[in-house]
């Protein structure tokens, strides 16, 4: 995910998460309490509804960009996918396929093998082709945006553009109709992560006649098949008699039906799960709470019963350009690490309980391996004091910065970069301001000599792994060219060591490994890691099993059910 700001952020990434493998013909009462620690079973029946402000929803899996616990997996399944808790680390489990794959080159060559008697809804069986002309046609130039890590990193990927000119991507091998192997460019660990992505869901070639609305009424592989679909304005989603579902530890489908409405104005979705009327019990949504709303929402513990809050969520961070003269000094660096007043931050996103947690390190709550320490604890407001003996140390006097940021994301980052501002007076640093809109401010943060000496920037890992944040914010190869080092970091033996921790094909030593590159990083100081962002999100009252997990931050629609 490129860097981006809150309320972008927000709003590119609407998914859900928490899987379990149980469900009952039983009614039973919707979950209260947000923190249990195990999902209660659902009942089969009813008709689940889903409030988008998505002007159009797609059940298309080429250039999707959703996580494997929302929506779009109500009608696909991966290879591999999630499963997530309340109170423990997001998982990798077998979908699919038999296991989360296997290599025996170190990571360069991994094999999958699909379960046994798997069909799509036509009845048709689902195969290795089907996977590998899945994931060939995500190639295609008409599929722009999707999740792409496999582009580059598949043999052959950075030349080639999909199956409809008659060609195949060689360094994906159909050994039989059950087994599959893919060959890397490079060895990389994180590949059974990679293949849980929508990409990677089968689609068969003979039902992909026209790819441009392919998915309006795809072959699906999951438990539900779109039986109506209205662009822009309403699809119908209903069981899949040939999805079985001790195939799929990961999917609960209690409901019978889902109505899925789209292009709905997001204050107006919040309203009616407030209001809890008719067939809105039933439902959930991606909109998002602003802050009115959650005064209303707090005051009614009818109401904030059904809401869900994330334990973690986006990192916010303060990028420091390295490459300037007057931030090339480390002990500058970790100065303005003691002299932000983090807690007045997470004021200016809504407090600890709905803005986000403060943080010190790169990794966030709910990513393997991640570790809590604090290089520079200033404490929650700041150590204006250890500040100054930094500066003084430094040589350095009538500092004068300047810190860009959008304008045209969220009013926050305004808030934010003023507070930053305050923070740094403080020390005796003058901070001029500099608001751009958007476009601007990502093609000058992302250039490889921009013009800035700070900014504040925020990133959502795309799977939970210290690669996901760690690699695209701080290797040198992400600086400039539309990379997301913001910081323009650069040291030879980070670089070493991300690039070990990414070949690694043992997940718990890579996630011991990201969390070493983590503190390594730290102890350079190109940046002041200000806050984990949480999430909200609200369902009406027969809604059950939802809540927000570490990661993602998004409730999983995976596994609600609805209650009587």
């Amino acid at each position: 995910m490129a860097p981006v700001g809150l309320a972008l952020v927000l709003a590119l990434v609407t998914a859900g998460c928490n899987a379990n493998s149980q469900s009952s013909s039983q009614s039973a009462e919707p979950t209260k309490d947000k923190n249990a620690t195990a999902l209660e079973s659902v009942p089969k029946g009813q008709t689940l509804h889903y409030l988008s402000r998505r002007a159009n929803e797609s059940f298309e899996t080429a250039n999707a960009q959703m996580v494997p616990t929302s929506r779009l997996r109500w009608v696909h399944r991966g290879l591999t996918s999630w499963q997530t808790f309340p109170d423990k680390d997001t998982v990798l489990v077998p979908d699919l396929a038999t296991d989360t794959g296997t290599t025996d080159d170190g990571g360069k060559t991994w094999t999958f093998t699909l379960k046994e008697g798997l069909k799509f809804s036509d009845g048709s069986p689902i195969t290795a082709q089907d996977v590998k002309y899945g994931i060939e046609r995500s190639f295609a130039p008409m599929f722009q945006g999707g999740l792409g890590y496999h582009k580059t990193l598949l043999v052959g990927g950075a030349d080639y553009d999909g199956p409809y000119d008659g060609k195949k991507l060689d360094s994906i091998e159909v050994v039989d109709d059950r087994k599959i192997v893919f060959r890397l460019a490079r060895p990389f660990g994180n590949w059974p992560w990679i293949v849980s992505m929508p990409a990677f869901a089968p689609v068969p070639a003979a039902a992909d006649t026209k790819p441009e609305t392919y998915g309006e009424r795809p072959v699906a592989s999951g438990p539900y098949q779109v039986t109506s679909f209205r662009k822009g304005s309403q699809a119908v989603l209903e069981r899949n008699p040939n999805w079985k579902a001790d195939t799929d530890q990961v999917r609960l489908a209690g409901p019978d039906k889902i109505v899925l409405d789209m292009g709905l104005n997001n204050d107006t979705i919040v309203q009616r799960l407030i209001d809890d009327k008719g067939a809105d019990k039933n439902a959930i949504s991606n909109a998002l709470i602003s802050p009115s709303q959650f005064q209303r929402i707090e005051s009614d513990p009818s109401i904030s019963n059904r809401m869900a809050n994330s334990p973690s969520g986006y990192f916010r961070y303060l990028a420091m350009n390295v490459k300037r003269p007057s931030l090339s000094d480390v002990r500058v660096r970790k100065a303005i690490n003691y002299a932000i007043n983090k807690a007045e931050l997470q004021s200016v996103y809504g407090g600890p309980k709905f803005g986000g947690q403060i943080t010190s390190t790169i990794m966030t709550p709910g990513i393997p391996g991640r570790t809590e320490y604090n290089l520079y604890d200033g404490g929650e407001t700041g150590n204006v004091d250890k500040a100054k003996e930094l500066l003084t140390e430094a040589g350095v006097s009538d500092l004068k910065l300047t810190l860009t940021y959008p304008t045209d994301v969220s009013a926050i980052e305004e808030k934010e970069a003023q507070s930053i501002k305050n923070s740094l007076a403080r020390i005796g640093v003058k901070v001029e301001l500099k608001g751009l809109d958007g476009d601007t401010w990502f093609e000058l943060i992302s250039s490889g000599d921009g013009d800035y000496d700070m900014t504040t920037n925020g990133w959502g890992a795309d799977f939970p792994s210290g690669m996901s944040t760690i690699q695209p914010l701080f290797a040198s190869s992400e600086i400039g060219d539309g990379g997301g080092n913001a910081s323009k970091y650069s040291n030879p033996k980070v670089d070493a060591a991300i690039d070990a921790a990414v070949a690694e094909p043992d997940l718990g030593k890579a996630a011991t490994m990201w969390a070493a590159i983590d503190k390594q990083i730290m102890e350079d100081a190109p940046i002041v890691p200000i806050l984990v962002q949480r999430t909200q999100a609200l369902a009406g009252s027969k809604i059950m099993n939802y809540f927000i997990p570490a990661y993602p931050p998004f409730a999983n629609e995976l596994v609600v059910g609805v209650g009587s």
